[in-house]
């Protein structure tokens, strides 16, 4: 027991460095140099889909240049121990920073180091300079510190089966987002995509299948009058999959419609009737065509959920696409409210 403790511990860990941008491509930002400035902080959204200050600083001729900064979003930024309004607006703060290559007053952020000597660590996801203080030995964040996220206390769940709360932690970010079997049309309007202006998710536009399947938060399953319910804390999202074949079909819809079934143990899940435009979130389009098949198979001890995904969509791909990843039970993860809120740099 020992032993499983330590390890799913070390689990959830891995799970948190993998959240920090799980929303639209980073991309955009300029990741071989780190920017240090100094400035005051000007407003400050604690929210999500990500977490935004304005900072002013100023420039070696004295004129006062305004600068937009992104992180990830709330409900990553709370599980790794940050306090909410930890930075203030009238902050004097040292900031390291990835400068946009798109836009030329954006900044991803990284570290923050405020008056009081404490710095904040935002993002764990393996970039260099991420993931670990910069310039102090007092600090919020993913490696620990003042207000560091402590393991869960363990008790085995394996006696729940399939209906209870998954964490992920097989290790993903955008999910199939690597070289693709694209067809030549689908390649043309990737890279047409413009993410600020289109991307559904900065509008707080809820994912639909298969990219809300590739979110980095917890899961749950519970049943309802016979189907299953999987709730979804990325967007408050909630699909229902049913366990009737006597389904009439219903109108498109971004989750689309789903059909399971016990095969061996493990549930299937067919889902067709999708009208949601894209297959992730890094502009790879598709369409109405598409469907999707899934196979949810639990551990003999009930305590690993392994999940395999598979996508077909003749007029996005040349062959069908898959996808796996696994999550674990007993990690005390709960599902908390997402309440996504516009992002302030684009029209609702």
């Amino acid at each position: 027991m020992k032993y499983f403790q330590t390890l799913l511990a070390g689990l959830v860990m891995l799970m948190l460095t993998q959240i920090a941008f799980a929303h639209h491509s980073q991309a955009e930002f300029d990741r071989s140099e780190i920017i240090e400035m100094e400035g005051e902080i000007t407003a400050a959204y604690w929210r999500n889909p990500h977490v935004n200050f304005s900072l002013k600083t100023i420039d070696n001729n004295g004129n006062e240049e305004v600068w937009e900064m992104e992180t990830a979003a709330w409900n990553y930024l709370s599980r790794i121990g940050i306090p909410k309004d930890s930075i203030k607006v009238g902050d004097k703060v040292r900031v390291a920073v990835f400068q946009s290559t798109k836009r030329p007053r954006q900044l991803s952020l990284n570290n923050v180091l405020l008056e009081s000597g404490i710095e904040i660590v935002f993002n764990g996801d393996g970039f260099s300079g991420n993931g670990q203080s910069r310039w102090s030995d007092r600090f919020y964040g993913i490696e620990g510190g003042e207000a560091a996220i402590q393991p869960a206390t363990i008790t085995p769940t394996g006696d729940l089966g399939l209906f209870q709360v998954w964490a992920i932690a097989g290790g993903r970010r955008v999910p199939l987002d690597g070289e693709l079997p694209l067809t030549e049309q689908a390649r043309a309007a990737q890279a047409a995509w413009d993410p600020i202006a289109q991307d559904p998710l900065l509008r707080c536009i809820s994912p639909g299948m298969p990219p809300t399947m590739g979110n980095p938060y917890p899961m749950q399953f519970s049943e309802q009058d016979g189907n299953i319910i999987l709730k979804l804390e990325e967007f408050d999202n909630v699909r229902t999959i049913y366990m009737s074949g006597n389904v009439e079909a219903g109108a498109p819809s971004p989750l689309g419609q789903s059909l399971g079934r016990w095969q061996d143990g493990s549930l299937l899940v067919e889902t067709n009737n999708i009208n949601y435009p894209y297959f992730n979130r890094v502009g790879v389009a598709q369409s109405t065509e598409v469907t999707t098949s899934e196979r949810f198979t639990l551990s003999e001890d009930g305590l690993r959920l392994d999940y395999e995904l598979t996508i077909t969509d003749p007029i996005t791909f040349t062959e069908p696409v898959s996808w796996g990843t696994y999550y674990i039970a007993g990690s005390g993860e709960v599902l908390h409210p997402y309440e996504c809120t516009v992002e302030r740099y684009v029209d609702p």
